[in-house]
């Protein structure tokens, strides 16, 4: 019997090394995705920058980008709030601690953040506006931070507001970092409904993110459907990848193709395909970090980079995705397909290798600052 348990218990401790493994193989790519999703002008990055821009996209590159910025990177930002849900059920902290490591992680980094760039939108851009005024985009809005009001500022550092989608102005992508820190406040909750209805939590979740969008947080409804799943993930001790795994690549490519191509084959409504293309994207990467694992050099590769891939949320946008925009078009304009889909993979990897650089030469150089940068990841 003795030896019988400690067999039970092996396998379970294989399992869960497995599935970190798993997590960890991903994290890098996830982030990488994020970067793809941003520097993407058909998405409407640069369209809100008010200038002429010359852009002669194909409808073979205009393909190329929705499929990577428009479709399985859709799973990146939604695996994210998964992975964490499913790591601090396993963690199991009680609430008190749970909050203190959260406001190390979350709220300190995202503060710190905000800041360094509050202090670009206003006396950086100042500065830039004297240096190097071809990399400003709308140089008659440089001062207006003069006369923010406490709503002004609020937006800017929190957001929730009818402009980018309820995001904060000073940095986008950090309404990630926003909601997921009010989700684990939340979390006792939430995880109350998980375990007494968790069907109907779930279906609720579904359907609201299905049929409804949030002006002031347009980011709110699959965010906590996805942060749901993972704490159900995590609370049921659902043999999740595995079963994942046994979908074939075929099955997961057609129906990718379904909800990619159907709203513009079948007519149905194109935010709806989005939204279910969502979940085959995140089947698609979760199946993918099998065969990363399964390679031992590109494991301990990712494995390494995993350690950069919040910085590289951080730091990728707006300031260094803007300069690295601005000077890219200045080199290469987009006058055909070519140099579309060149400044579409070329710059995106310079703003990947640019952050990730940056990342490495801090956390060797001044370990403390890295920690506090990225909340000890």
């Amino acid at each position: 019997m003795t030896i019988y348990l400690l067999f039970v218990i092996v396998i379970i401790m294989i399992i869960d090394e497995k599935t970190s493994h798993r997590i960890t193989s991903l994290r890098f790519i996830l982030a990488v995705l994020v970067v793809f999703i941003h520097n993407n002008y058909m998405l409407a990055t640069v369209a809100n920058s008010g200038e002429a821009l010359l852009f002669n996209q194909s409808r073979f590159g205009e393909f190329i980008q929705l499929v990577i910025s428009g479709g399985l990177a859709c799973g990146a930002v939604p695996l994210f709030f998964l992975f964490a849900g499913y790591l601090q059920v396993k963690k199991n902290d009680p609430y008190t601690i749970l909050i203190k490591k959260r406001i190390h992680s979350l709220l300190i980094p995202y503060f710190i953040w905000i800041g360094l760039y509050l202090l670009y939108n206003t006396l950086g851009k100042v500065l830039l506006l004297k240096i190097a005024p071809s990399l400003i985009a709308n140089p008659e809005a440089v001062y207006d931070f003069y006369s923010w009001k406490v709503k002004d500022w609020f937006t800017y550092i929190i957001g929730y507001s009818n402009i980018q989608g309820g995001n904060p102005l000073a940095a986008g992508q950090f309404w990630f970092v926003r909601d997921l820190f009010l989700f684990v406040v939340f979390s006792p909750v939430i995880i109350f409904l998980l375990k007494k209805i968790p069907f109907l939590f779930l279906s609720l979740l579904f359907i609201i993110y299905i049929c409804l969008d949030f002006p002031l947080n347009e980011n709110l409804t699959y965010s906590l459907l996805f942060y749901s799943l993972g704490l159900t993930w995590g609370i049921y001790n659902i043999d999740l990848l595995n079963k994942i795994d046994r979908i074939k690549w075929w099955e997961l490519l057609i129906l990718f193709m379904i909800c990619f191509t159907g709203p513009i084959i079948f007519g149905y409504n194109l935010i709806i395909g989005t939204k279910y293309n969502c979940f085959i994207a995140c089947l698609i990467l979760l199946k993918l970090s099998s065969i990363l694992i399964n390679n031992t050099k590109i494991y301990t590769k990712l494995s390494s980079l995993s350690h950069y891939s919040f910085f590289l949320y951080a730091i990728h946008m707006p300031v260094l995705l803007t300069i690295i925009q601005k000077l890219w078009i200045k080199c290469f304009p987009m006058k055909n397909t070519f140099f579309c889909l060149f400044e579409y993979f070329g710059a995106s990897f310079l703003i990947i290798l640019i952050g990730t650089v940056i990342g490495i030469l801090i956390r060797k150089g001044i370990p403390v600052l890295f920690k506090l940068l990225t909340g000890g990841r």
